[in-house]
């Protein structure tokens, strides 16, 4: 990557301190990007902070958010202070996730069904309504919502979060369709194996180092951030 291919602009990523979205949020600060890192662990937070840092990217921002407890009050006390502090925001990636247990459909609880559907599904609706004024304000904007090769396959015992990214993925699809006529990018994209700490929960006795690490994926989502590569319609981006 160039290391400017994002200069001056703001992405918000959620799940920041995670696999994947610690890798993303460390890609985007690389391509000159102010990152705003949210996640409901601190610790993590701080940890992918420090390393942008280091690495002598644009100041992060960190912002602590517990999806599974959010109101939509939270969401839009957010929007307000990503305009106040920031004044535009030009890329959201939607990275946070939660399996749950994986297991046949009569062992799910309603309340376990009822989370998973809401951090995996609602909260990234919810974020991306009280966000998207602000996101169509800035030219070249984009979206990147990351989903699982388990929304298309539906594949057994993959339970409430299976039904919850299929549903991302509709999701994204339509978003897509409403802002045909706005030059804001829409992007599904589906990672595929890798390391991270959801996939040795879901493959506990897989071996991480065979799989590829986040940091690939995450500079593919980065390039779907720049001006560059606005688009009109939903891509679905797999490596499955």
């Amino acid at each position: 990557m160039s290391g400017a291919m994002l200069k001056d602009r703001v992405v918000l990523v959620t799940g920041a301190g995670g696999g994947l979205g610690s890798a993303v949020s460390k890609a985007c600060a690389t391509e000159g990007a102010t990152v705003i890192l949210l996640g409901k662990t601190i610790p993590k937070l701080e940890k992918a902070y420090d390393a942008i840092v280091a690495a002598g990217g644009p100041q992060p921002a960190i912002y602590p958010l517990d999806l599974a407890g959010a109101t939509e009050d939270d969401y839009r006390d957010l929007a307000a202070t990503i305009e106040r502090e920031f004044g535009a925001l030009h890329g959201l990636v939607h990275c946070a996730a939660e399996l749950g247990a994986l297991g046949p459909v009569n062992d799910i609880s309603g309340g376990l069904w009822q989370r998973l559907l809401h951090v995996n599904l609602s909260a990234p609706f919810l974020l991306t309504r009280e966000l998207l004024p602000l996101i169509q304000k800035s030219a070249g904007s984009a979206i990147v919502f990351v989903t699982d090769s388990v929304a298309r396959s539906g594949k057994a015992y993959w339970g409430a979060y299976g039904v919850a990214k299929i549903g991302l993925e509709g999701f994204g699809k339509i978003l897509a369709d409403e802002l045909e006529n706005y030059k804001v990018g829409v992007h599904v994209y589906s990672p595929g194996p890798m390391q991270s700490p959801l996939r040795r929960r879901a493959y506990p006795g897989e071996n991480p180092e065979s799989l590829p690490s986040p940091d690939i994926h995450a500079e593919q989502i980065a390039r779907m951030l720049s001006p560059n590569e606005t688009c009109s319609h939903a891509h679905l981006n797999s490596n499955v």
